[in-house]
């Protein structure tokens, strides 16, 4: 096994993905699992985020591989710490020995089994419902997904007089022409132009998103297609199988 843990560290497309998110919970969770699942699916609509949970891809390959895949693609890493799960905890063990950023989740009410000391990654997240599950996973991915730093940044990049919008307002448009694509994997200048509302805004919103390594370009004049950069995934991004 440490040796399989050393190769597939070498692997060019195990490399970091600015928008997957390691999820990591007991396979009986202290919530349903429909609820979970619910969630993921629900906060993934909202966000360019794919939030992604072992049982998302069934394969022959180790099941070991497989999470060590994802730990390794992952900017961030969230741990429902709950009953003090071994697998979990090894998980997080994991992350936090190739220094990923890892936050945890816990019932309330429920005793942390991580004890009490003062480590980064003991900081926890509570909630007691599917609500207040998402509510918390939202606020954690606002706060810690460098996805989100991004698209707020670009929002006061191109705040400027050719705007008629709050820079609020940019920023919820800009991750609205990301999560298009994140989607449907790909967009067009026209499709930006129909949420931001004129070419020029367009042209500026595609510009930053392609500065900033958000998007690429494929094909010229009208067979133009902005895609999602190399450091990205799509909804459907899986860490084994093939990734149309």
């Amino acid at each position: 096994m440490p040796q399989m843990f050393e190769d597939e560290k070498r692997y060019p497309d195990n490399s970091v993905r600015k928008n997957f998110i390691f999820l990591g919970y007991p396979f009986n969770p202290p919530l349903p699992q429909d609820d979970y699942r619910a969630v993921t699916r629900e906060l993934q609509e909202e966000f360019p985020i794919r939030l992604w949970y072992f049982l998302d891809e069934i394969t022959t390959q180790e099941l070991m591989r497989k999470i060590w895949r994802a730990i390794l693609r992952c900017d961030l890493a969230i741990f429902d710490i709950t009953h003090g799960n071994p697998n979990v905890a090894f998980e997080l063990g994991m992350a936090v020995a190739i220094n990923k950023s890892c936050i945890t989740l816990l019932k309330a009410g429920e005793s942390n089994p991580l004890g009490t000391s003062d480590l980064g990654y003991s900081e926890r997240a509570e909630y007691n419902s599917r609500e207040t599950l998402k509510n918390k996973l939202r606020e954690l991915i606002k706060a810690k997904s460098s996805v989100t730093r991004l698209l707020l940044n670009i929002s006061y990049e191109i705040q400027s007089a050719a705007f008629p919008y709050p820079r609020e307002e940019i920023e919820k448009r800009l991750t609205q022409v990301v999560s298009h694509v994140f989607t449907n994997k790909y967009t067009t200048k026209a499709g930006v132009k129909r949420i931001f509302g004129n070419d020029a805004m367009a042209s500026a919103v595609l510009a930053a998103l392609r500065s900033n390594s958000v998007f690429k370009l494929e094909g010229t004049r009208k067979s133009a297609r902005w895609k999602l950069d190399d450091s990205w995934v799509h909804h459907d991004h899986e860490v084994v199988g093939i990734n149309p």
